[in-house]
């Protein structure tokens, strides 16, 4: 079912897109939440809450995501 969806949004131009192990970008992500992660840089995104999307390659919903903190 969520593929079927997916598949209808990218017909229209929607595209969800991937936000773990990309650097943090306030134009793309909603930090929800900073934790220590071993062996991950400081600043990267290390899990995803919600998947976000564009249209036409502009970000309609960021990724609410988790983000390494400097430690």
């Amino acid at each position: 079912m969520e593929a079927e969806l997916l598949k209808a949004l990218r017909r229209n131009g929607v595209e969800k897109f991937d936000a773990v192990d990309q650097p943090f970008d306030p134009n793309r992500h909603q930090a929800m939440f900073q934790a220590s992660v071993p062996g991950k840089p400081a600043g990267t995104v290390f899990v995803v809450q919600k998947d976000g999307f564009t249209l036409n390659g502009r970000v309609i919903r960021p990724a609410q995501v988790g983000v390494v903190k400097d430690d």
